[in-house]
């Protein structure tokens, strides 16, 4: 049988046996099941060689692949091909095309070949992966597309149509590039084509290296380098190209085959390794960097393919990883796509080998709906780290100009729901850790560097209880109440959380004002400070929230007293309504009281405190958002009549754009007053921002008509903004929470949000897991009805 033979027996039955009904769902064992698979997967030993490959054009999915090994797509979820965006001109664009692994993340250049901004911890990548020149010339692409598994660039050049298909190997340090060269005219061609090959990767472990702003090498060591790095990313195709400034940090030199190069960091451990499918015509270095040349001639209608990949890492093993790679470029290509969908695919599978849990699979013919529901999935899949050292599943705020190995409170409280439900212990552990920090020092977790960092977010109390209790509710883990963290019980901390506000109080006693720091509150707004309505009305629900749960637990006296502590500072917050305008105020110390016509006022105190609320406060509160904040197809997070708004000049946050999460909690909002075709119709308009990609940090207004309720909109690059975030993940959590009513109580007693409340649609959610059971929830004229799952109990 051989070594091999046995190997691949071992393989085979570690994945059976994962897969065998009996076997318990606990991590370990599936842990160590997909790492083994995506083992076996990456050595080539579960696929098959497919020689070269024919040219792939972005509308054609890769044939079938023998690496679809489990987790076929559930009826009713839309496969990666359909998630793709649409075609943009780049003029259109502000941001190129991004790809995520769960390993790293990286951009794509205007050009037809080089990426920047790589990084998977501890690897940074500085400058760019080289371009490709034509006859000495570097063209530009014309039009990308964007895929959750890929980036594409077409274009063409002197007769020659280019077309760049870009792909991360799965889950590991490498990329993967299929250039495609076609004859368009109705005459012979001839060109010389050269790409640059620069491995400016190093491999960073100072503690402070991985922040939301991670370091990258360069000239005078490692740092963040933003403008940097986007000034030589500019640069690419003019006739001023900005040089390696540290070119001598890095030694390249050519293996014995010809075939691949090997760029070394001369200051850390790191190496990036070039290797083709097929052999250049040549292949040279200048000692630190590399340059493949192909001299081609295409007949009318010919095309030429250049297949090639690098790897990066440390160790002898880069060097076999990119020339096993190249070998077998095809099969790897296919799995490139083929393994992100399986993964996708069972993110909706209960007892599926990877995650804990899963997610609920929506069922729907309203493809507005649908869209915006899967790609808040994928948005969140996009954000997925598996390999980073102090957690096994970490969703990343942001990418990937930022936040490589960092998550957020605030961002993490908007995907709560969908936490619990896919990966129920690592969100425990993740409330465990976040608890013991100093939120009034910090924001993030760092899940490279094992710290906490930045500054007080007023966000940060109430969004981890709405993580802590969203896990409470969806799981029924009601022992972990008494589990100690620290020096508290987690009873005891939940308590800290709502009571927090008392750190806050104006000297009357009624109010919380938390401070005069923008960079607190929203950041880039300055007037939205102090006594805020919408975090005084997140402390009254807090607090509500106690009373419910001290109740459920026989805690009579202390239920009545966090009854009360609500009571009264709900009794406060009237006065901050401006009267018939819809919008609220803040105070500031001195008494003053000044508009502030931002989302995060309406979105609080809708979803705290609603039945506060006259029914003329809701009919206006809903009228000015429809009236100042509601696009045709986004949203304004702050209005154009905000006194701030000319100073609020960042697209996620001021008055030309929104942060992805702002309208999914605008929705809830307007769920919560009773304005539930509002919020559908709303909800349902948004699926127009998908059509350039996933979910992003600021989706911006552009051009002429940018303040027109019909406005032009795009992926924001003003204001360093994330081309994806995790806050798009809400998008589904709204449909969830709020549409189909998966709000369990805290009292354990009851699972639906008011089921007898029709929602507009007529549509099924399956396999939403509630404690140890499964239920379908189905909505119709009638409301929502839950019914239990046979067969799918653990």
């Amino acid at each position: 049988m051989g070594k091999r033979g046995y190997l691949v027996a071992a393989l085979i039955k570690a994945f059976v046996s994962s897969l065998h009904p009996g076997v318990s769902q606990r991590r370990e064992p599936l842990c160590l099941c997909a790492t083994v698979v995506k083992l076996a997967l990456l050595l080539g030993i579960l696929t098959t060689f497919t020689g070269f490959c024919e040219t792939l054009t972005p509308e054609t999915a890769p044939a079938a692949s023998p690496t679809r090994l489990a987790s076929p797509l559930p009826p009713g979820v839309p496969t990666l091909d359909e998630m793709a965006g649409d075609w943009k001109n780049r003029t259109e664009l502000e941001q190129f095309p991004s790809i995520h692994n769960f390993n790293g993340q990286m951009l794509v250049n205007k050009d037809f070949a080089s990426v920047s901004w790589l990084a998977s911890p501890p690897f940074s990548q500085c400058f760019h992966s080289g371009v490709l020149k034509l006859d000495g010339k570097v063209p530009v692409a014309e039009k990308f597309r964007w895929f959750p598994y890929q980036a594409v660039r077409s274009g063409s050049a002197d007769g020659l149509a280019i077309e760049t298909i870009n792909r991360m190997i799965f889950d590991t340090r490498g990329v993967l590039w299929r250039i495609t060269l076609s004859n368009t005219q109705p005459h012979a061609l001839s060109a010389k084509i050269s790409l640059g090959l620069i491995g400016s990767i190093s491999k960073l472990t100072e503690s402070n290296s991985w922040d939301w702003a991670y370091a990258q090498p360069g000239a005078d060591g490692p740092k963040r380098r933003y403008e940097e790095t986007e000034a030589i990313r500019d640069a690419i195709g003019s006739s001023l190209p900005r040089p390696l400034e540290n070119a001598s940090d890095y030694e390249a030199r050519l293996e014995e085959s010809g075939t691949v190069l090997v760029v070394s960091d001369k200051k850390t451990s790191a190496r990036t390794a070039f290797a083709f499918a097929h052999k250049p015509d040549s292949l040279t270095s200048d000692g630190h960097r590399g340059l493949a040349a192909w001299n081609v001639r295409l007949a009318p209608g010919n095309t030429r393919t250049i297949e090639f990949v690098m790897a990066f890492g440390e160790g002898a093993g880069v060097t076999s990883d990119a020339l096993g790679w190249a070998d077998r470029f095809g099969a790897v290509f296919a799995n490139a796509r083929d393994l992100w969908e399986q993964r996708y695919a069972q993110a909706f599978t209960p007892h599926n080998g990877f995650f804990e849990g899963n997610l609920p699979v929506l069922q729907t013919q309203d493809p507005a709906l649908r869209r915006n529901y899967y790609m808040g999935v994928v948005t969140m899949l996009l954000m997925l780290r598996d390999q980073l050292p102090y957690s096994p599943r970490v969703f990343v705020a942001g990418g990937p100009r930022y936040g490589a190995s960092v998550q957020f409170i605030w961002d993490t409280g908007m995907m709560a729901t969908l936490f619990a439900l896919l990966e129920p212990q690592a969100m425990r552990a993740y409330i465990i850790k976040t608890l013991q920090w100093d939120l009034d020092q910090c924001l993030a977790f760092d899940y490279y560097g094992n710290r906490a960092f930045g500054y007080r977010y007023v966000a940060n109390y109430p969004m981890l209880f709405r993580i802590a209790t969203t896990y409470l509710r969806d799981t029924r883990d009601r022992a972990f109440l008494d589990q100690k963290v620290g020096d508290k019980t987690f009873l005891e901390h939940l308590d800290r959380l709502a009571l927090h506000y008392r750190n806050y109080l104006m000297p009357d006693g009624g109010l919380a004002d938390f401070g005069g720091d923008p960079w607190h509150f929203l950041e880039c707004v300055p007037t939205y400070i102090h006594a805020t309505a919408g975090f005084n009305a997140a402390y009254v629900h807090m607090l509500r929230e106690m009373a419910e749960l001290y109740a459920s637990l026989g805690h009579v006296e202390l239920a009545a007293e966090r009854r009360a502590a609500a009571d009264k500072l709900a009794a406060a917050i009237p006065p901050l309504y401006a009267a018939g305008k819809g919008f609220w105020q803040s105070r500031y110390p001195d008494g003053r009281q000044f508009d502030m016509r931002h989302c995060l006022d309406f979105q609080f105190v809708a979803q705290s405190i609603p039945g506060d609320l006259s029914p003329a406060t809701r009919r206006e509160m809903r009228e000015f958002v429809l009236r100042e904040l509601l696009t045709k197809n986004w949203m304004r997070a702050q209005s154009l009549q905000d006194p701030a708004a000319e100073r609020s000049d960042r697209p996620d946050h001021g008055p030309m754009g929104a942060y992805a999460g702002w309208p999914p909690e605008t929705v809830d909002g307007l769920c919560h007053l009773g304005y539930w075709q509002d919020a559908l119709d709303f909800y349902r308009r948004c699926e127009a921002v998908t059509h350039e990609g996933a979910f992003s940090q600021g989706h911006e207004f552009y051009g002429p008509k940018k303040r027109d309720y019909d406005a032009p909109m795009r992926i924001a690059n003003e204001g360093t903004i994330c081309r994806e975030a995790l806050c798009g993940a809400a998008f589904t959590d709204v449909v969830t929470r709020a549409f189909f009513g998966f709000r369990p109580a805290l009292n354990n007693q009851t699972m639906l949000w008011e089921p007898a409340q029709p929602r507009g649609f007529s549509a099924k959610l399956r396999h939403v897991r509630w404690g140890d059971a499964f239920f379908t929830i189905t909505s119709d004229p009638g409301g929502l009805v839950a019914e239990k799952e046979s067969g799918t109990d653990q």
